[in-house]
């Protein structure tokens, strides 16, 4: 599988740099909040699936509140019935001392792309984005594609349980991110012909 990956990412490496990914991209990844920043964005993920996954990203969110405690969160994930990922989410905030108050919860966030529209329907414009590091490169050029300044902060793909599948995901996110493209192309159209 990581040769399979390996040589993915090798073969669409021309169309990136035709795209322009990476230069738009790498620089936006950091280790640190920007100045002027007010909004973290954790994205979700099942946590009936990936418990691991999604601690891991919530984890990193407590690690910025120490940081920088007048930051917001927006938790981003599915609300269907009783099952929410957003709500499992701040539950685990708040349970670790973050108020309230600095937590907005976006139920709607099913996808990537929902996820930053949605933010846009917000009012955030700046934000930093906290997700695995096989799927931020997708988020930080996601919210570019959907006019927000995004800073993707990384979350290492280190746990045990997560290290066999770490190249399945890594394959994962690279097909998603053309397939997004192609669906932000397609509703980029949609709209124009239909103004």
């Amino acid at each position: 599988m990581c040769a399979v990956t390996f040589a993915v990412y090798l073969v669409t490496l021309p169309l990136d740099l035709l795209l322009g990914i990476s230069f738009r991209c790498l620089p936006r990844l950091v280790k640190k909040i920007p100045p002027e920043t007010d909004w973290v964005i954790v994205m979700g993920c099942g946590y009936d699936v990936s418990p691991n996954a999604l601690h891991a990203r919530l984890d990193m969110a407590l690690q910025l509140h120490k940081k920088c405690p007048n930051i917001r969160f927006v938790l981003s994930g599915t609300e269907a019935g009783d099952y929410s990922e957003p709500r499992y989410m701040e539950n685990y905030l708040r349970q670790q001392g973050v108020p309230a108050e600095k937590i907005f919860r976006d139920g709607k966030g099913f996808n990537t792309a929902a996820t930053f529209k949605n933010a846009r329907y917000f009012g955030i414009i700046r934000a930093v984005v906290v997700t695995n590091d096989f799927h931020l490169l997708r988020c930080v050029d996601t919210a570019w594609l959907y006019g927000l300044e995004v800073y993707g902060y990384a979350v290492p793909s280190e746990n045990r349980k997560l290290r066999p599948y770490r190249w399945r995901y890594w394959l994962r996110e690279k097909l998603v991110h053309y397939w997004g493209y192609g669906r932000f192309l397609l509703e980029r159209w949609k709209n124009e012909t239909e103004s």
